[in-house]
């Protein structure tokens, strides 16, 4: 006889910071060590120490890293989680997805290349790329965000 696999989801933290349906930051970078949870809409770079909850009305714009991510909104950028990623059924992720542990429910919508395993993380961190990468990513962040003040003037 088969038997069916247990999944065991990670443990979501109390997000001690939480981004509303209405709200919509442009930035360069989000950082912190608590989790997060977004509802609204960011642009920029997210790299959290802590969870990452993106909500059904929630979508980011932009490179994510954070320890575990559970994704119910939209995502267009590349993902790297330290612990697991959880994709559920509403989640529509565009672009390569880097965990050690990945839970995708069915009909969630993912276009991109995997990278699952052990070896996505060091030091208890998910891989990055590299320091240029990195650069180039807020380089051009920065970039759109001066065209569009230099548009508004």
């Amino acid at each position: 006889m088969f038997r069916k696999k247990s999944v065991v989801a990670a443990k979501i933290d109390t997000p001690g910071t939480v981004i509303g349906k209405d709200v919509q930051i442009e930035a360069v970078r989000l950082t912190g060590q608590e989790s997060v949870r977004i509802e609204g809409t960011y642009k920029g770079f997210v790299d959290l120490e802590g969870s990452l909850v993106l909500g059904e009305s929630g979508s980011i714009t932009g490179d994510v890293r954070a320890n575990y991510f559970l994704v119910a909104g939209e995502v267009d950028g590349d993902i790297y989680c330290s612990t697991q990623l959880h994709l559920v059924s509403t989640a529509k992720v565009i672009g390569n997805i880097q965990a050690p542990s990945l839970i995708v429910d069915e009909g969630s919508q993912v276009t991109g290349r995997f990278i699952i395993g052990a070896d996505t993380v060091v030091d208890g961190k998910a891989m990055l790329p590299n320091a240029e990468e990195i650069l180039r990513i807020e380089n051009n962040t920065k970039a759109a965000e001066n065209k569009k003040d230099t548009a508004k003037k």
